[in-house]
């Protein structure tokens, strides 16, 4: 699916850009809309619109009527998609929150909240757990903003998912509490090596590995912004048709 490195970008496709054309001004709206503003989905400050789930796309991604389709669909498998994220970053992003610990908001500053995702906090003390199991990662510029653009660490897939599966080891995958291996084997990937930052453009996309840690860079204040829009990307995130031991047992 991926290269060694865990991640693939493709050049620039007419119908990828088609498509990002008409998922962006729908984003607009759905970023203006009074009913998607609230503080679960406007954080850090007012510099990041969440969005999961906001995208109106149907099962095979097309929205107001415009398929779906590029590059990468030779390299994964025909899967049914959810409503894609439409992730928004603001200017001045990362601000912190009241309710952020200084701790966490530095780490979201210096090292983009390098995660893997589908590991869920649960509870009071926020412990991990593997409660999405998706078979890739699809991110799709919607707008020509360089500023915090999407870092990965190459190679790092191999490292977090071998950490996790042994800690799971044949034991119900959603049961086992990762935290301190989910952790350390990310700690072990921030002292190795830097991020890599993905300078897409509309029409452009890019593969992620699910097990890929990945982040946002902060917003860049030399980068311009001429609408007003922000940096806007939308993320397909599909299910794993084998649930969560094909997930663990990803190639």
């Amino acid at each position: 699916m991926t290269p060694e490195a865990g991640f693939r970008v493709y050049g620039y496709d007419p119908a990828c850009d088609r498509w990002a054309r008409a998922a962006h001004d729908v984003a607009v709206g759905i970023a203006a809309d009074p009913r998607w503003r609230g503080p679960d989905n406007l954080r850090h400050g007012g510099t990041w619109f969440v969005g999961v789930d906001a995208l109106p796309n149907d099962a095979q991604g097309a929205v107001a009527g415009v398929p779906l389709a590029g590059p990468w669909q030779a390299d994964v498998p025909a899967l049914p998609l959810h409503r894609a994220q439409l992730s928004i970053v603001y200017p001045g992003y990362p601000r912190r929150d009241p309710s952020e610990t200084e701790a966490a908001h530095r780490f979201r500053r210096n090292r983009a909240a390098a995660h893997v995702d589908g590991l869920l906090p649960v509870g009071p003390e926020k412990r991990r757990f593997a409660l999405e199991y998706h078979a890739y990662i699809l991110a799709l510029p919607l707008t020509q903003v360089a500023a915090a653009p999407t870092v990965v660490w190459p190679g790092s897939h191999r490292i977090m998912q071998e950490a996790l599966r042994q800690r799971i080891g044949q034991g119900p995958v959603a049961s086992c509490d990762l935290t301190e291996a989910y952790q350390a084997a990310r700690r072990t990937v921030l002292a190795a090596a830097d991020p890599v930052p993905l300078k897409l453009e509309r029409g452009q996309s890019a593969l992620l590995h699910p097990f890929l840690l990945h982040g946002t860079a902060p917003w860049d204040p030399s980068c311009a912004d001429p609408a007003g829009h922000g940096r806007i990307t939308a993320f397909f995130r599909p299910e794993c048709a084998g649930g969560a031991n094909a997930w663990l047992a990803l190639p």
